[in-house]
């Protein structure tokens, strides 16, 4: 794995925690901005994470030939 796809699933797993985190003070607080904030960052760690693990797919499957 290269040091881009590290960084891109570290970043991907700060962005899930960061979600997790808003959806929290949202349920503590009970502020809109909190959920909206929250959705963005899960969504934008999931993707992330997807992207970085179907380039590690990939790449494996490009040496085994």
């Amino acid at each position: 794995m290269t040091a881009l796809r590290a960084a891109a699933f570290a970043f991907g797993l700060l962005a899930l925690t960061a979600g997790v985190l808003q959806i929290w003070a949202f349920v503590v607080t009970d502020g809109g901005r909190h959920l909206i904030l929250g959705v963005f960052a899960l969504a934008v760690g999931a993707c992330v994470i997807a992207a970085a693990a179907d380039a590690v797919r990939k790449n494996g499957r490009r040496n085994r030939r």
